[in-house]
C-alpha cells in the first residue's frame, strides 16, 4: 500500500474484557506502520464484547470520521464485526466511502478502487459463509419462536390495558439475547415479537445488561 501525503491512517483495536489487553493488537498495527513507513492519525482502542451493537463498539463513529482515500488497519477481521454478515456489511460501508481496509494477519487489502483477484475471491467466500449464517439464523429464530408459542407464550400487538412494552419484553428476555447473539437487529427482533419499538427494546436490553 503506497502512502500519499493526503492519505490518513487509522488503526482499530478491540478486546472483549478489561482482563485482556489491546497491547498485542496495537503492536501488530504499529509494526505494520513501521514496515510500510507511515504514521497513524489515530488508533481507536475499544474494550467491549463483540456481542455489543456496532454503534457501541464505535464502528459507526469511526465510519463517520473516515473519508475517501483514508486507510483503516486492523490486526484481524473479527475485530470489526461479530459475525460474517456484519463484517461484510461494514466492508461494504467502507468501500462505499472509498476507504481502504487492511487486515494485517491475513495480508488482505480491500481497496475499492483497485481490487485484485485474491481479494475478490476472499470476499466471495465471505459472502458464501454469510449466506449460510443467514440461513442458520433464520432456522434458529423460527425454532425459537415455535418453542415460545408451544410453551404458551403469546406474540402479537399490545392489547388495551396490557403491560407496557418494556415489561412485555421480560418473558422473552432469554430469546431476545439469543437473537442478538445470532446477529439479528433490534428492528427485526421487534418485528418477530410483534410489539414494541426499537428504542424501547434497546432500552430494555441496556438495562438488563
Amino acid at each position: 500500500m503506497k502512502k500519499t501525503i493526503e492519505n490518513r491512517y487509522f488503526g482499530y483495536c478491540r478486546v472483549s474484557t478489561r482482563n485482556q489487553e489491546n497491547d498485542n493488537q496495537k503492536y501488530i498495527l504499529l509494526n505494520y506502520a513501521n514496515t510500510h513507513k507511515f504514521q497513524y492519525t489515530d488508533i481507536i482502542e475499544v474494550v467491549l464484547s463483540s456481542r455489543k451493537h456496532r454503534k457501541e463498539r464505535e464502528i459507526d463513529s469511526l465510519l463517520e470520521i473516515l473519508q475517501s482515500g483514508d486507510n483503516l488497519v486492523v490486526s484481524k477481521l473479527d475485530r470489526i464485526g461479530r459475525n460474517t454478515v456484519e463484517v461484510l456489511s461494514i466492508i461494504d460501508d467502507l468501500k462505499a466511502k472509498g476507504v481502504i481496509l487492511t487486515i494485517v494477519k491475513d495480508s488482505i487489502v480491500v481497496n475499492p478502487l483497485d481490487e485484485n483477484p485474491i481479494t475478490t475471491m476472499y470476499l466471495t467466500l465471505l459472502a458464501a459463509v454469510a449466506t449460510l449464517e443467514r440461513s442458520f439464523i433464520s432456522e434458529r429464530t423460527k425454532d425459537s419462536l415455535a418453542k415460545i408459542k408451544a410453551s404458551g407464550g403469546k406474540l402479537g400487538g399490545r392489547q388495551p390495558g396490557s403491560l407496557s412494552n418494556k415489561t412485555q419484553f421480560e418473558p422473552f428476555k432469554k430469546n431476545i439475547f439469543e437473537w442478538l447473539e445470532l446477529g439479528l437487529s433490534y428492528e427485526k427482533i421487534v418485528k418477530h415479537l410483534g410489539f414494541g419499538s426499537k428504542s424501547a427494546l434497546y432500552s430494555f436490553v441496556k438495562n438488563r445488561r
